[in-house]
């Protein structure tokens, strides 16, 4: 008996269309719909196989692309179906030549800013959440296309908890590639002088630490910060001596973004998290040291939750400022931070 064909459509999408949760976003939108197909990363982008005329499809694409996201181009060209699909499924990647676009990592979301903030949810106060549309993104990759097992969290499997949000299409974190939990994912690690802490005591430990004006090295999604209170001259001497950086300007993390211009609150609530030049008049907790014999001051929220959680305790502004020697490429793995670190920080 022959196999039943039909001329679909293929279209390849090209952008800034992987880990940006647009599989399942593509997906929900044929649910809507009622296509049928099937949708895939590739190394060239994304792949949407359709039975049916991509038309409307199309112009929703573009009208509710993911805000992380970005279309460059979409390709169509006809496809012949060996069996006709009877519903629309998020295919097994492909490999090949890479040639797409992966965004940046992406400052936490409100959702799981208020998930890690809320008692009782399985991921309270756990510094590495993170969902489709937030958390680490390009610095995890360790080959294309976007998926689990081309990251780092590869090292990580999924709890069955973790596992069925990943495949549940109305959860947030459906084909989330970083999805972790405190069963399942990283945990916090506390290193000073001999001492080890781990989980919320590593965090109360480098909170103290903070607060006695010293300096600590903070773990962030692309390598590390070193760290101390902003409003402490003390401290950012102690900084500068041990960096060998006398008088080049500090950035500052602010716990919010109280009191700031609007157009700088617009840019630092933004993925981006980027740093943003304020006048100093909108920040006079500083210390003199900071930004030495000039008007403007660096400025930058947390971006990830463990910044978060700190801030949030700690509710004072910290410099931030790249975990490395002079003349060095900032520390990336623990490793190397406890090797170049250990002069500068006191944990």
């Amino acid at each position: 008996m022959a196999k039943n064909t039909s001329c679909g459509v293929q279209l390849r999408i090209r952008g800034k269309v992987q880990g940006v949760g647009f599989r399942p976003f593509v997906w929900q939108l044929a649910q809507q719909l009622n296509l049928h197909g099937d949708v895939c990363n590739d190394g060239d982008g994304v792949e949407v196989r359709l039975r049916e005329d991509p038309e409307t499809f199309l112009v929703q694409l573009y009208q509710h692309c993911p805000p992380l996201a970005r279309i460059d181009s979409v390709e169509r060209e006809p496809f012949i179906w060996s069996q006709l699909p009877t519903e629309f499924t998020i295919r097994q990647s492909t490999g090949g030549t890479m040639n797409t676009q992966i965004v940046p990592d992406a400052a936490t979301c409100p959702a799981c800013l208020a998930e890690m903030n809320t008692p009782g949810e399985r991921r309270y106060r756990y510094p590495f959440i993170n969902c489709t549309h937030c958390g680490p993104r390009f610095t995890i990759i360790r080959a294309m296309p976007y998926d689990r097992p081309f990251t780092v969290m590869a090292a990580f499997p999924l709890c069955p908890a973790c596992d069925k949000e990943y495949r549940d299409p109305l959860d947030r974190r459906f084909h989330a590639q970083p999805v972790a939990c405190p069963e399942c994912g990283p945990h916090l690690e506390w290193v000073s002088h001999g001492e080890h802490a781990e989980q919320e005591a590593a965090l109360q430990a480098a909170i103290a630490q903070l607060k006695m004006g010293k300096i600590v090295a903070i773990k962030g999604i692309g390598g590390f910060h070193l760290a101390c209170d902003a409003r402490n001259s003390n401290a950012v001497a102690t900084l500068r001596a041990r960096k060998h950086r006398p008088a080049k300007p500090l950035a500052v993390m602010l716990p919010v973004a109280d009191g700031l211009p609007d157009a700088a609150r617009q840019l630092l609530t933004t993925p981006a998290a980027p740093i943003v030049l304020v006048d100093k008049k909108y920040v006079p907790e500083l210390c003199d040291d900071i930004a030495p014999d000039l008007n403007e001051v660096g400025v930058m929220l947390p971006a990830n939750p463990l910044q978060h959680l700190l801030l949030q305790e700690l509710q004072c502004p910290l410099v931030m400022t790249s975990g490395n020697l002079s003349g060095k490429p900032p520390a990336i793995s623990n490793e190397q931070a406890l090797a170049d670190l250990q002069g500068i920080a006191d944990g």
